[in-house]
């Protein structure tokens, strides 16, 4: 029986994600920063499949201390993770820092490489782990130059952009240092899924986020990609071009795309991963 951590997953496409992937009959491990909430989410999974076992774990991923502590209490109690869902996202409502480091940045890249880092034994002794980041179509509003920088002027989307783009980067080397190792990964835009995020726009992007609404996807929807990507036999995944797909690349509606931006290097995913380091 494999094991799945999921991050976020008591609400949203993680919970979405953690129902379907315990009906297939994966064990869960659920990493969440509101213990009550992630104690109802465990509670409603187990319902769905009492076969499989639910565990919660706490942390909150703009703090790393809090990821290492998370991270070595699943290295102590389980022996390998087969797939790591780095789901959880953060959308900023105003613009804040951590560690001099602008908030959703630190909580959708830098909490979720500390994370990963720590959880790499784990994901070795699998040997045939995934990983998979939640990306967003955003990622076109990122730029690498803006990453780990202090900027009180960066608007909102920008701020939540840079994360993004840095989720396919992160992507993209993680596949690359580690395809030997037996660990493949995957970034994924699940579609705009109807939730709280973008309730804090302000001007154009709060009428079109309005009139975008009613045709926003159920968390069930956006999940699908994610539980693809976590359940297809791996060989039907891995043969597609890495440019466009395969461990490495990036995914939506089922499906390998590419991710067209001039930051989108190989150079920019490597100086992304140096400068990530410092926080492990």
């Amino acid at each position: 029986m494999k094991t799945a951590l999921i991050t976020g997953a008591n609400v949203g496409i993680g919970l979405a994600t953690a129902k379907v992937l315990a009906r297939r009959g994966f064990n869960l491990i659920l990493l969440c920063r509101n213990e009550t909430k992630g104690q109802e989410a465990v509670t409603a999974i187990q319902r769905i499949n009492p076969a499989v076992t639910v565990e919660l774990v706490i942390a909150d991923l703009t703090n790393v201390d809090s990821i290492r502590r998370a991270a070595q209490q699943v290295i102590t109690t389980h022996r390998q993770l087969d797939v790591l869902i780095n789901n959880a996202g953060f959308s900023p409502d105003r613009i804040e820092f951590v560690d001099n480091v602008e908030k959703s940045f630190y909580a959708n890249h830098i909490g979720h490489f500390v994370l990963t880092y720590h959880l790499l034994d784990l994901l070795k002794a699998s040997g045939e782990a995934r990983v998979i980041n939640l990306s967003s179509a955003a990622y076109a509003l990122g730029k690498a130059a803006r990453f780990f920088q202090r900027n009180k002027n960066l608007s909102l989307m920008s701020a939540y952009g840079d994360g993004k783009l840095a989720n396919i980067l992160f992507t993209k080397e993680l596949a690359k240092r580690y395809a030997d190792a037996g660990i493949t990964a995957f970034a994924v835009h699940p579609g705009v899924v109807k939730s709280n995020f973008g309730s804090n726009f302000t001007g154009t992007f709060q009428v079109l986020m309005s009139l975008a609404r009613p045709f926003m996807r159920t968390p069930e929807r956006g999940a699908e990609t994610s539980v693809y990507l976590a359940t297809a036999p791996l060989s039907a995944l891995v043969k597609l071009d890495g440019q466009a797909g395969g461990s490495g690349g990036f995914f939506a509606d089922l499906n390998p795309k590419l991710a067209k931006h001039s930051d989108n290097t190989s150079k920019q995913a490597a100086d992304l991963w140096a400068k990530s380091l410092a926080f492990i």
